[in-house]
């Protein structure tokens, strides 16, 4: 395969698996719609869609905040560490990892019951969540022992899998329960080979007072994610509280970053964590420095211009991918591809790196304070646009905040940014962003 023959290091190879990870999700959503058109009618397709959706939707919401910050603060912590402490810390995470999925599998199960519908379908769910969940511990087994190829194959195989057993019993009209059960034997299969991986790589034992260093660590990350997530929970309850379902899908469909710039940008971010984590440890924080500001300098080259093809374009590429009612979601995704100018900024990520994680409590709370005010008197002056400029305008505040921070610290942005190139890039954005309103394209 062309993919596995691309020369894979710690820089890109988490980058591309969190990209088949985002791809198949993608590709799923339209399989299943196509699905759901051509082999079903009367409406049926649209409920097994709005039922799968549902599924996914309450187990991420449970999920998201803790599985990214333990897998995110697991590389630092990791790379900080001596050898001894790694293998300990790797069974420690993935047993973390599986208490919390108990508990979210709970919860899910309770769900589907408090809802007294389709409680059967929630039971089967809550168990692969209770199995699947934990297993996302291996990507960072194999990225933190340096097998990139095997993470990559794993990828591959794993979400080629849940596709095929997904989508192939639903397109021969079989029930949606018994693609959840093929998934249930598929998250069993997983859990069975973390185990094995981690018998191989880990040292087997409990440790409460490492898991009490590691949680320390997480939860101010776990805290600021939570928070950073439920906004877009808030803002939908804020759209269904002041417009029409029209209004509300709109909003749904627009109030999307194109994942490909948000992988690349959180990926970036979680390796030089790791990176500033491991040089910090040897004394060498400036070179960790310097590798972000070079790296960071490489990806708003590809990022940024991205950003302004797609200024130009969504209007024609909505209506290609939609209907006439949800057109006009254009205008929401355009608006929120401005906050690539924030995502280009990773204070986040020398903070983290240092371990001083503690800030994103203070934060991450006025991220979510700035984003609810400012949404409530722009939903009322703008409309449904000012939902998204609040987005936009909260999350700058956050990311000069925490640069702040560094600054206190006395790592100054010029260290870890290139000024220069980023506001370039930033004021060609903005430019961009106003001139299609001023201008028609022939296409």
């Amino acid at each position: 395969m062309a993919l596995l023959n691309l020369k894979l290091d710690k820089f890109n190879s988490l980058q591309i698996n969190q990209f088949l990870r985002f791809g198949s999700v993608f590709l799923i959503s339209i399989l299943l719609a196509k699905i759901s058109y051509f082999r079903y009618s009367g409406g049926y397709g649209t409920s097994i869609i709005s039922r799968y959706e549902l599924l996914m939707l309450v187990s991420s919401s449970l999920s998201f905040f803790w599985v990214a910050s333990i897998c995110n603060t697991l590389i630092p912590f990791y790379n900080g560490s001596d050898e001894k402490t790694q293998k300990r810390i790797l069974f420690n995470a993935f047993a973390l990892l599986t208490a919390f999925s108990l508990i979210a599998g709970a919860v899910t199960v309770v769900i589907g019951h408090a809802k007294g519908k389709d409680i059967d379908l929630f039971e089967i769910f809550g168990l692969v969540v209770f199995l699947n969940t934990p297993t996302f511990i291996t990507d960072y087994i194999f990225y933190l022992k340096g097998k990139y190829k095997s993470m990559l194959l794993w990828g591959i195989s794993t979400y080629a899998a849940h596709l095929v057993l997904l989508c192939v019993p639903l397109f021969f009209r079989q029930s949606l329960n018994l693609s959840v059960n093929l998934l249930l034997i598929l998250a069993l299969v997983k859990f069975n080979y973390t185990i094995i991986l981690l018998m191989k790589y880990s040292t087997i034992s409990i440790h409460t007072r490492l898991i009490k260093q590691f949680m320390i660590k997480v939860m101010p990350f776990m805290f600021s994610i939570l928070l950073a997530g439920s906004v877009e929970y808030i803002n939908s309850y804020i759209i269904d509280y002041y417009y029409d379902e029209t209004q509300f899908a709109i909003f749904r469909y627009g109030a999307k970053e194109l994942p490909i710039f948000l992988i690349l940008a959180n990926s970036l971010s979680n390796i030089y964590s790791g990176e500033i984590a491991n040089l910090n440890r040897e004394g060498l924080l400036n070179q960790g420095l310097a590798k972000l500001k070079v790296s960071s300098r490489k990806l708003m080259y590809w990022v940024f211009p991205g950003t302004i093809v797609l200024l130009f374009v969504s209007k024609y590429l909505f209506e290609y991918a939609y209907n006439v009612d949800l057109k006009e979601g254009y205008k929401i995704f355009n608006i929120y591809l401005l906050l690539i100018i924030s995502r280009m900024l990773f204070p986040q990520t020398v903070i983290t790196g240092l371990m001083k994680t503690r800030v994103f409590y203070l934060v991450s709370t006025n991220y979510l304070i700035i984003n609810v005010v400012l949404s409530f008197v722009f939903v009322r002056s703008i409309g449904i646009d000012g939902i998204a400029y609040a987005t936009v305008i909260s999350f700058l505040v956050e990311k000069i905040m925490l640069a702040i921070y560094c600054k206190m610290e006395g790592i100054r942005m010029r260290e870890y940014t290139p000024i220069p190139e980023f506001l370039f890039f930033s004021t060609l954005t903005l430019v961009a962003f106003f001139l299609p309103n001023y201008i028609i394209l022939p296409f």
